[in-house]
C-alpha cells in the first residue's frame, strides 16, 4: 500500500481530493465503468501488475477489459486508457485532458465506432504453424487467456479451436493494430462459418 500511496501523492490535486471523499467505487450503470476508491487501488493495480508494465502510472478505474490510468509525475496530465491484456505493448489512449474534466463529465467514456461485425461472437484461432508455440503464446496474452503452456502444442494440432467464448471481435480488431503477426490467425464465428477478425482493408496504424 505504501507504493500506491506514493503514486497517489504524485497525481493531480483534483484526483486526490476526489479520492479522499469517496468510500466506495463509483459505478456507472450504463457503461460498466468502475472508478476505484482508495481501498480498491492496491488490489486492482496488483492484479494487473500495472507497476511492471506501466511504470509511474496508477490504474484508477476499469471497464471490462480496459483500464483507466493517471501518470504519476506530479504535474497532472490526461486520463489514459489501455487494453488490460496488452499493457506495455500498445499506446495509451487519451480519455480526458485531466481528471477534473473527466469528473465534471460524469466519467463519460469516448463513444465507440459502429462495428461492421457482431458485437459479441466466439473467437477462434486457425492457420498457425503446428510448431508456432511462441506465436500462440502471444495470442494467449492478447486474448487474456489462461491456457496451460503444456497444452499449447495440442491446441495447435487441433486448429481451428475456440479461443474466446462470447468475445468482442470489433475490440479485438483494435488490438491487432499492434500485433500484425496475429492478424491472419484470429477469426470469429459468423452465420456462414469463420470470418477473419482482421479483414482485408482493416485500418492500419496511422
Amino acid at each position: 500500500m505504501e507504493m500506491i500511496e506514493r503514486l497517489v501523492s504524485r497525481t493531480d490535486t483534483a484526483y486526490q481530493l476526489w479520492l479522499a471523499e469517496v468510500t466506495d467505487d463509483f459505478a456507472a450503470d450504463t457503461t460498466g465503468l468502475s472508478v476505484f476508491c482508495r481501498e480498491s487501488l492496491l488490489e486492482r493495480n496488483t492484479t494487473y501488475e500495472v507497476g511492471e508494465w506501466l511504470a509511474d502510472h496508477l490504474m484508477i478505474g476499469q471497464e471490462g477489459d480496459r483500464g483507466y490510468f493517471l501518470r504519476c509525475a506530479g504535474d497532472g496530465g490526461p486520463v489514459f486508457s489501455a487494453d488490460l491484456g496488452a499493457l506495455g505493448s500498445v499506446d495509451l489512449e487519451v480519455v480526458a485532458p485531466a481528471f477534473e474534466v473527466w469528473l465534471r463529465s460524469g466519467f463519460v467514456l469516448p463513444s465507440e465506432p459502429e462495428p461492421d461485425m457482431p458485437l459479441i461472437a466466439d473467437v477462434y484461432i486457425d492457420k498457425m504453424p503446428v510448431d508456432g508455440v511462441a506465436l500462440l503464446m502471444r495470442a494467449r496474452k492478447l486474448l487474456g487467456a489462461d491456457w496451460r503452456v503444456t497444452e499449447l502444442r495440442k491446441m495447435l494440432a487441433a486448429q481451428p479451436f475456440l479461443a474466446a467464448r462470447s468475445a468482442q471481435p470489433w475490440r479485438l480488431r483494435g488490438k491487432l493494430k499492434s500485433a500484425p503477426d496475429l492478424r491472419q490467425h484470429l477469426f470469429y464465428a459468423a452465420d456462414d462459418g469463420l470470418e477473419a477478425v482482421w479483414a482485408t482493408g482493416s485500418p492500419e496504424i496511422r
